[in-house]
């Protein structure tokens, strides 16, 4: 947790793993207006454009959503060290407001309480969201995780890089196609387990090392290129983006850059770091 409270407008990012966790536990959250907190953030989203986002923690996924969208972690936040070093699934989750006092002196108790949420009504809501977040993590039988639907945003990221690609360096695009396997892989592999997930058996140890594990398996041992502290293969701060995340970030920075040759080596660390992943839970599934 970052900002835990700086207005009445929620907002989500995560690992693609825990999107649906996060949407689960706001269906059992109430609102301060009656309805759960899961109905009024989808119907804050749907008027977006008249209510922008003020807080650049929490961005817009890169793939399409079919449900509310929760959006992608860059950096900038407590999360960084656990997910892009540690592989740690992480989530930052908030409810945000107009808050132009942030890292100034005015950022203080006497503000909060004339501006921020001066009734302590959403501190409240908050609060319960990340009681039900710990609590359901903690006394679940078999961990939450959803490794399919990461594997289905890896594979978006990936076409959508594939066409940035023939785009911008024409005869000389790498080939995406083992990556793209990869993918495809790392989504029937989550799918498997997630019938596991419901019918675990006796012995659920092996399964929750599993789960716990597969972040771990999307880390590139030798970092990304030019910054080796950051070792996520799916996400990564921009050089240039503040805390926005770039997603698969060794590729798409190469193919910004023209340069052929290391988008070609970064699509190869790319599919093994997936493939990792895609064998950890295929093995767990036997």
């Amino acid at each position: 947790m970052d900002v835990g409270v700086s207005g009445p407008r929620f907002g989500a990012s995560s690992v693609p793993s825990l999107k649906q966790f996060i949407r689960d536990v706001t269906k059992s959250v109430p609102s301060p207006s009656g309805a759960s907190l899961y109905e009024v953030w989808k119907e804050q989203k749907s008027k977006r454009g008249q209510d922008e986002n003020p807080d650049e923690h929490l961005r817009e996924p890169a793939a399409p959503q079919n449900d509310v969208p929760v959006g992608d972690l860059g950096s900038g936040s407590d999360y960084t060290a656990f997910l892009q070093h540690l592989g740690v699934p992480s989530t930052d989750v908030s409810s945000l407001g107009p808050y132009g006092v942030y890292h100034s002196a005015f950022d203080d108790f006497a503000w909060f309480k004339k501006f921020g949420d001066p009734t302590f009504i959403y501190e409240q809501e908050m609060a319960r969201v990340y009681g039900v977040e710990l609590l359901r993590m903690a006394d679940a039988d078999v961990l939450p995780y959803d490794y399919e639907n990461y594997g289905r945003e890896i594979a978006a990221y990936i076409e959508t890089a594939q066409k940035k690609s023939a785009a911008k360096l024409a005869s000389k695009s790498p080939n995406f196609s083992a990556a793209l396997d990869a993918a495809h892989r790392m989504t029937a592999a989550g799918v498997a387990i997630a019938e596991r997930q419901k019918n675990p058996g006796a012995d659920v140890g092996p399964l929750n090392h599993a789960l716990r594990q597969a972040e771990q398996a999307l880390l590139l041992p030798q970092g990304l290129p030019g910054r080796p502290w950051f070792k996520h293969a799916i996400y990564a701060p921009g050089k240039y983006t503040g805390y926005a995340a770039v997603v698969i970030p060794g590729v798409n920075e190469a193919i910004d850059a023209g340069d052929a040759v290391r988008a070609e080596e970064q699509l190869a660390a790319l599919a093994a770091a997936i493939n990792r992943c895609a064998e950890l839970l295929e093995k767990a599934n036997h």
